[in-house]
C-alpha cells in the first residue's frame, strides 16, 4: 500500500486529480455479456487490466477497482456468493499491475459499492447491520489483501451502508476513504438523503470524517453540480474535501441497449464547474469512457465557462395536504372536439408532485386554463420515478380546475390484467384521452431493484384500449358497456433512429391513435423531415415546445436528455447574450410556433421546473393568430 499522503499532496499540488471512468457500461459497450461483468478479474484478468491502461494513458491518475458489484450480497444474484474475497483480492492486484506497466505515479482506490437492499430499513425489506458489517469486512480484506492505496464508498443512497462500510474499512485500515452520493436530479438519493443530509452524516462516521465527500452516478454532470454545491458550505465546515464522477448524462433505452447522450466535450465542459466548486477528484461513471477522461484530462473547454453556475436544486417544496374533494366529474372533453371547436389545440404538461400535495399543481392548471389552454398533460411516473398516480393526479385537476386532460399511460408497472382495470377505472374518473406509452425502464430512474412488466408495448396498449372502446377486453370478453377514449401516441422526431421511429409510429397508426403528440422539438426540420416521409397524418398532430430558460438548461437538455436536440445556432444566441436568456427562449419559441402551425394541429407546451408563466406568452400568441373563438351560448 502506498502512502496516501502523497494523494494528499498531489491534490494540493494540482487541484484536482483526474479519475477514471466506467467499467460496466464500458464493458458493456465492448461487447461484454452483463451477467460475465462482475467475475472478471477472476475470468478475463487481460481485459481488466487493459481497461486500466486505457485510463491511464487518457489522463487518469486515480483508478478504482472493478468490484464495485463485488459484495456477497450483489455477487449471490448471479451464483457468486463465495467468491466476493477472491474477486476483491484479484481486481486490486490487476489496478496495481496496470499502474506498474504504465509506469507513472497513480493511486488505487478500492471501490465499494452498495448491497442489494438497504441496511437496516424500516420501510421495506433490508439486510441486518451485522450482516452488512460481514459482507463488508470481507470485501475490505479482499482489497486490502490485493494491495488497494484507499477506498470509495460510492453510489451510497443511505447512511446505515455509508456506516457499515466505512466502519468495515477502518477494523480493518488506516487507508483513507472517500464517500460518495448518487443522487437523482430532483436532489435525493434512492432513500430521501439530500446533499446537505448526506455531507452532514460524514461528521458521524466510525473514526471521524472521510477524506473526500461527494456524488457519483445517478444523474449527468449538471445535477450532479447542484448536489456538489450544496454540500460544498457542510464539506468546508467538517474541513473535508470534494470529490464527483458525473454519468454521461441522462441514459435511454434504444434497441434494447442503454445509451449516454453527454459527449467528451459536454463532461469536459461541466467538470470546469465542478473543478470551480471546489472537486479535489473528478472522474466519470456510467456512459463515460477513456475519451471523456482525456477531455478531462488534455481538453480545452468551449468558452462558457463564464456562466454562473449556481441555483436551486429540482425538489418539491412542503405545503399542506389539498383538501378533500367529493363528487364525480363529468367527462372531459377529447382531443378531436376541441380542435373541431377551436381549430389549434393547447396543450400544457404538469408533471405530479412526489408526494401528496397538489396545491401548486392545481394552482398551475387553474392558471393555464385561465390563458387559454385546452388540455392539461399529467406523465405517468416520469424518467421512472415515484410520483403521485396520474390518473387520481387527472381527477383532482379535472374537479378543481375545470379542464380536461390526457392521462400519459405507460405499460411498465402493470401486467395485462392491470392495465385494463386501471383504464376503465380512469373512465369512470371522467378521463378521455389516454396516451398510450411504453414507459422508461425502472433502471433508469429510482427504483432499480423494480420489476418492470412490459407485458405490451405501447402498440399494444392502442390495441387494448380501442379494443375496450368496442366494448371488450382484450381476450375479446364483453365489457358492461364500451369506453370512449380518444387514443394518443408519442413521437421522437430526433430519434436515434428516424426509420425505427417511422416504422413504430405507422404501427401506431394501424393500431387505431386518434392523435399524436411529438417531444420538444427547436426547429422545423425534424418535423417537415417525418411529414415528407410521412405524407398525410390523417389525425391531429401536436407539435412539443418547452421555451428555453437559460444557456445552461440548453445544454443540459442537449446532452444529457434522450429525444431532445437544441440547434448549435440556438446555444450560440443564448451564449451571445449575457443577460435575458429566458425572453430569449419565449422568442424563439415564439418563432417555432409560427413555423409550424401550419403543418399540425396543435401545440404541446412543457413548462421548465413546471414553471408556467413564462408559457403565458405562447399562450396569447396562439390564441390570437390560429384559433377560433369559444361559441357563445
Amino acid at each position: 500500500m502506498r502512502d496516501m499522503n502523497d494523494f494528499v499532496d498531489a491534490m494540493r499540488r494540482q487541484g484536482t486529480l483526474i479519475g477514471d471512468g466506467a467499467a460496466g457500461t464500458e464493458f458493456s459497450r465492448l461487447g461484454w455479456d452483463a451477467g460475465a461483468i462482475p467475475r472478471m478479474p477472476v475470468t478475463h484478468p487481460e481485459a481488466v487490466i487493459n481497461l486500466h491502461l486505457e485510463y491511464l494513458k487518457a489522463g487518469a491518475r486515480v483508478l478504482e477497482t472493478h468490484t464495485f458489484a463485488s459484495n456477497r450480497s450483489k455477487l449471490a444474484q448471479v451464483g457468486l456468493h463465495n467468491e466476493a474475497y477472491e474477486i476483491n483480492r484479484r481486481a486490486a492486484q490487476l489496478a496495481r499491475h496496470a499502474r506498474d506497466i504504465f509506469g507513472e505515479n497513480a493511486w488505487i482506490l478500492g471501490s465499494v459499492g452498495p448491497l442489494a437492499l438497504p441496511v437496516g430499513s424500516p420501510v421495506m425489506t433490508g439486510i441486518a447491520a451485522e450482516d452488512a458489517l460481514a459482507a463488508y469486512r470481507e470485501v475490505v480484506a479482499g482489497l486490502m489483501a490485493g494491495g488497494v492505496d484507499g477506498f470509495i464508498v460510492e453510489t451510497m443512497s443511505d447512511v446505515p451502508t455509508v456506516l457499515a462500510a466505512v466502519a468495515a474499512i477502518r477494523a480493518e485500515s488506516a487507508a483513507p476513504v472517500i464517500v460518495s452520493f448518487a443522487f437523482s436530479p430532483e436532489g435525493t438519493t434512492l432513500y430521501g438523503l439530500t446533499p446537505e443530509m448526506a455531507a452532514e452524516a460524514m461528521a458521524s462516521l466510525p473514526g471521524g470524517p472521510p477524506l473526500l465527500v461527494g456524488a457519483n452516478c445517478g444523474s449527468g454532470p449538471s445535477p450532479l453540480l447542484d448536489a456538489i454545491l450544496r454540500m460544498a458550505p457542510i464539506a468546508q465546515r467538517l474541513g473535508i474535501g470534494l470529490a464527483a464522477f458525473p454519468n454521461a448524462g441522462q441514459p435511454q433505452w434504444h434497441g434494447g441497449q442503454v445509451l449516454y447522450p453527454a459527449g467528451p466535450q459536454y463532461v469536459a465542459n461541466l467538470a470546469q464547474a465542478l473543478k470551480a466548486a471546489g472537486c479535489a477528484l473528478v472522474g466519470g461513471c456510467c456512459g463515460t469512457g477513456p475519451e471523456h477522461i482525456r477531455m478531462l484530462a488534455h481538453g480545452q473547454p468551449e468558452p462558457w465557462t463564464h456562466l454562473h453556475w449556481g441555483g436551486p436544486a429540482l425538489r418539491e417544496e412542503s405545503e399542506s395536504v389539498v383538501e378533500e374533494r367529493t363528487g364525480v366529474r363529468q367527462m372531459g372533453r377529447g382531443v378531436g372536439e376541441i380542435l373541431a371547436e377551436r381549430g389549434f389545440v393547447i396543450s400544457v404538461e404538469l408533471d405530479p408532485p412526489r408526494g401528496v400535495n397538489v396545491h401548486r399543481l392545481v394552482e398551475a392548471a387553474r392558471s393555464m386554463a385561465e390563458a387559454g389552454v385546452d388540455l392539461i398533460n399529467v406523465a405517468d411516473s416520469p424518467m421512472a420515478r415515484v410520483r403521485l398516480s396520474a390518473a387520481a393526479t387527472c381527477r383532482i385537476v379535472q374537479e378543481a380546475v375545470p379542464i380536461s386532460t390526457i392521462l400519459h399511460f405507460t405499460t411498465r408497472d402493470r401486467n395485462l390484467m392491470g392495465l385494463q382495470s386501471d383504464l376503465l377505472g380512469a373512465y369512470t374518473l371522467g378521463i378521455k384521452n389516454v396516451l398510450c406509452l411504453t414507459g422508461d425502464p425502472p433502471g433508469l430512474g429510482d427504483y432499480a431493484v423494480a420489476t418492470a412488466v412490459y407485458d405490451l408495448d405501447s402498440i399494444g396498449l392502442v390495441k387494448v384500449t380501442q379494443a375496450l372502446n368496442h366494448g371488450v377486453d382484450a381476450v375479446g370478453l364483453k365489457l358492461g358497456s364500451p369506453t370512449d377514449f380518444e387514443v394518443g401516441v408519442g413521437l421522437n422526431l430526433n430519434a436515434v433512429s428516424f426509420a425505427d421511429e417511422m416504422v413504430r409510429v405507422r404501427q401506431k397508426l394501424e393500431a387505431g391513435a386518434n392523435f399524436i403528440m411529438t417531444q420538444p422539438i427547436y426547429e422545423l426540420e425534424p418535423l417537415q423531415r417525418f411529414l415528407d416521409a410521412m405524407g398525410p397524418v390523417g389525425i391531429p398532430l401536436l407539435v412539443g415546445v418547452m421555451p428555453l430558460v437559460s444557456l445552461r438548461q440548453a445544454q443540459y437538455l442537449n446532452n444529457e436528455v434522450p429525444g431532445i436536440t437544441v440547434p448549435k445556432q440556438i446555444l450560440a444566441r443564448l451564449e451571445s447574450q449575457s443577460q435575458g436568456a429566458e425572453e430569449i427562449g419565449v422568442a424563439l419559441a415564439l418563432e417555432l410556433i409560427d413555423q409550424v402551425a401550419n403543418r399540425c394541429q396543435g401545440v404541446y407546451l412543457v413548462p421548465s421546473f413546471n414553471r408556467v408563466a413564462p408559457l403565458v406568452p405562447l399562450i396569447e400568441h396562439i390564441g390570437r393568430r390560429y384559433r377560433r373563438a369559444v361559441p357563445q351560448a
